[in-house]
C-alpha cells in the first residue's frame, strides 16, 4: 500500500457532535456479549466559517471510558469503511477527556493463541507416546539367560 492510499484511508478530522445515537447489537464473535456502537456526524466549518461536508463517524466497543454529547468539539482519526469513519478512539475538545471503546477482541486472540499451542502440545505428546510404544523392542533381550529368572 502506498503512503497516498495510507494517507487516503486514515485521516483527521475536528468539528462539532451532531445527532448523537448509541445502538447495541450482539457480538459476532460471542453471541454471549453485546457490544454498543455510537453513531455520529461531526459537522465543520472552513476557515472563511463555510460549512463543509459532515463526517460520519462510527465507534464500537464492549464499553467506553470517556464520553460525548451533542454540541462537544472533537478530533477523531480513523479508517474509512462504506462511506463511515471508524475509530478506536478520539479526543473530546469540550472535555478534555480521550474517549475510548474498550473491547475484549486482543484477549480473545491472545486466548486462542494459547488453546491452539495446548492442543498441539496434547497432539505432540500422544504421538509421541504413541511412536515409543509402536517402536519400542519387543521380545527376549539379547543379553537374557535363563538364570536372570528367580524361582521360589
Amino acid at each position: 500500500m502506498t503512503a497516498a492510499e495510507r494517507r487516503r484511508l486514515t485521516q483527521g478530522f475536528t468539528g462539532t457532535v451532531r445527532d448523537f445515537q448509541v445502538r447495541r447489537e450482539r457480538s459476532v464473535v460471542s453471541g454471549d456479549n453485546e457490544i454498543e456502537i455510537w453513531h455520529f456526524r461531526i459537522e465543520r466549518h472552513d476557515d472563511r466559517g463555510n460549512r463543509m461536508d459532515p463526517v460520519p463517524v462510527e465507534m464500537r466497543g464492549l464499553t467506553f471510558s470517556g464520553s460525548v454529547s451533542n454540541g462537544d468539539e472533537v478530533h477523531v482519526s480513523g479508517r474509512w469503511r462504506n462511506g463511515t469513519l471508524r475509530v478506536e478512539e478520539f479526543t473530546n475538545l469540550t472535555t478534555r477527556a480521550q474517549v475510548k471503546g474498550k473491547s475484549y477482541g486482543r484477549l480473545h486472540k491472545v486466548a486462542l493463541v494459547i488453546a491452539v499451542i495446548l492442543m498441539l502440545a496434547i497432539a505432540a505428546f500422544i504421538v509421541s507416546n504413541w511412536i515409543a510404544i509402536w517402536t519400542a523392542p519387543t521380545g527376549e533381550p539379547d543379553d537374557w539367560l535363563p538364570t536372570d529368572w528367580r524361582t521360589p
